[in-house]
This record gives structure tokens, C-alpha cells and sequence, in this order.
């Protein structure tokens, strides 16, 4: 516990900053503090913890194991930090305070730029901030208070989180522009072509892998990829197939860098929700920023720009 009191923000911050620059001279310009001094501070929160943070060499400073994990924790503390504030200044009259989305990569690019334009026009006292992670790292962010509402796919069901259907997506076959000439795959046939995936426990590969198990089907994977921009790179130069929903490759149907068919018989289902806990779903702010991605949603499926 002693240790624990006499770790302050303030040096956590002076960690971060050395931990982001990897050079303590430009931390020390970044922080506007005097370059011996930061190192002092930093050489005292070794001593407390025990265990060097950087390794110091001639280009700057690398983090050691132990200084990895402070990096990830610390950046925990000050979202949480964050989300309490919110939930703080949130019970005022006027919806305020900061309130952190997290959302999946291609769900987000459809909504995040729409959102934060709704939010600065109609409620200027909110300020929204982004984390980007598939559903399994969302629901711990979640769980962690790093997040206050959350896009995700296989939302959480237990009691303590409110969930909303968003919309009930399918699965396609995404090949390079010009590849596909046909208006559909069976799921038997999506699964015999040259399929570029992610690999478990990806929530997609896991729901790909499940109906493909209970078709008594082989799925044919000949690379995986578990960056969803690497994965449509690899596409896009013709290097295999994938399987993704319409709205994970939108911005490149529109673009003509891709082509893109449903798979029917059957046809795959992918429910996307938003998730928020209940404590956070009474707060103003989260309310209304749930409500917007709902509505924002919506009014993409009845434009028929995301199906």
C-alpha cells in the first residue's frame, strides 16, 4: 500500500511522456520541465517500484517488460480517470462531460464521422473521443470503465449492461474488383475459394468457423490476417478472397477497388449492438450519444447505403 501512495499522476504522466518521445530530452521539452528533473522523478518511481522502466542507450530510452505493462496501466488510470469526471459533471441539467466510444474498424469509419458531427452541432458540452477493438477488447473496456458505449458484435448479456439491435447484418464474399461475376455464393461454395481470414479467437473467423462446422464444410484458408486493413489490402490486390459484412468494405465499393456478393443458403447472420453498463446508461450524455449511433444507423440502412 505504501508503494501504491507514493506513486503519483503527476509521475505517471512524466512516465508517459518519456514512454511516448523514447528520449528524455524531448519529454522534458514536451512537458516544459528541465531534463534533470524529469529524470529524477523517473529514476524515483523505479526505486518505488523496484524494477527499471527504461533501458537508457545512446539513441534514447527503451521500455523495459516492466515498463510495458506501467505503459498499458497507466493509460488505464487516465481513462478511467476520464470516464469518472463524466460521470461526475454528467448530472448536471446540461448534458456535459466526456464520454469515450469504442467501436470496431468498420463500423466506426461509417459512424464515427457522423456522430461527432451531430454531437458538436447539438450538444456542445459533450466531448466524444474514439477507441478503436474488436468485440472481445471492447467488452473488457467495457468492463474496465476505459469505454462508456460501445459498437460491438456478440454484445455481453448479463444484466449489468443495457444492449441495443442496431442492425442484423449478413456475411459476404469480398473479392479484388473484377473477380466476381456472379450475384451470390452458397456458404459451401465461399468456403471452397482461396479465403484470406483472421484467425481464432476473432468473433468473425469464430461465427465463419461455427456455420461452416455445422455444414460439415472445410473452410479453404490460405492466409490469415488479423488486421482488418491488412486483410483488405491483401484483397484488393488479388491475392485471395475474404468474408466480411457490406459495411466492412463500404468505403471500397464505393471506391470500385472491390467486389462484393451475399453467401445464401444459407445465409450467415451478424448482429451488430451497441453495449453500455447500467450505471453508465443512466447518465445523460451516454444516453444521448447511444441514441445518436442508433439513429445514425437507421438512417444509413434506409438510405440503403449499408445492407
Amino acid at each position: 500500500m505504501n508503494q501504491i501512495n507514493e506513486i503519483s499522476l503527476t509521475a505517471l504522466r512524466y512516465f508517459i511522456s518519456v514512454a511516448e518521445e523514447r528520449n528524455f530530452t524531448k519529454a522534458a521539452s514536451r512537458l516544459n520541465i528541465a531534463q534533470p528533473a524529469l529524470s529524477r522523478q523517473i529514476r524515483k518511481l523505479e526505486a518505488t517500484l523496484g524494477t527499471p522502466l527504461f533501458v537508457r542507450n545512446a539513441r534514447g530510452a527503451e521500455l523495459t517488460e516492466a515498463g510495458e505493462i506501467l505503459r498499458l496501466r497507466a493509460y488505464m488510470i487516465f481513462n478511467q480517470i476520464e470516464q469518472t469526471v463524466h460521470d461526475v459533471t454528467s448530472q448536471s441539467d446540461e448534458p456535459r462531460g466526456v464520454v469515450t466510444v469504442g467501436m470496431p474498424p468498420t463500423p466506426g469509419e461509417l459512424i464515427a464521422p457522423v456522430l461527432l458531427d451531430y454531437v458538436r452541432q447539438n450538444f456542445p458540452m459533450i466531448e466524444l473521443r474514439f477507441r478503436e477493438g474488436f468485440s472481445g477488447n471492447l467488452l473488457r473496456m467495457l468492463n474496465n470503465n476505459e469505454i462508456g458505449v460501445a459498437v460491438m458484435h456478440e454484445a455481453p448479456s448479463e444484466d449489468d449492461f443495457l444492449v441495443t439491435e442496431l442492425l442484423r447484418e449478413h456475411l459476404w464474399v469480398i473479392g479484388k474488383a473484377g473477380s466476381i461475376d456472379r450475384p451470390s455464393y452458397t456458404l459451401a461454395e465461399a468456403a471452397a475459394l482461396p479465403l484470406i481470414l483472421p484467425s481464432r479467437p476473432n468473433f468473425l473467423r469464430i461465427l465463419i468457423d461455427t456455420h461452416a462446422e455445422a455444414n460439415n464444410l472445410k473452410l479453404n484458408v490460405i492466409q490469415r490476417s488479423d488486421g482488418v486493413w491488412i486483410l483488405k489490402a491483401l484483397v484488393r490486390y488479388g491475392l485471395g478472397y475474404t468474408i466480411l459484412t457490406y459495411g466492412g468494405v463500404l468505403s471500397e465499393m464505393q471506391q470500385g477497388t472491390v467486389d462484393a456478393v451475399p453467401i445464401t443458403n444459407p445465409q450467415v447472420n451478424w448482429t451488430l449492438y451497441t453495449a453500455m453498463r447500467q450505471d453508465q446508461a443512466r447518465k445523460p450524455a451516454s444516453r444521448i450519444v447511444n441514441d445518436a449511433i442508433r439513429t445514425i444507423v437507421d438512417g444509413l440502412v434506409k438510405q440503403q447505403v449499408w445492407k
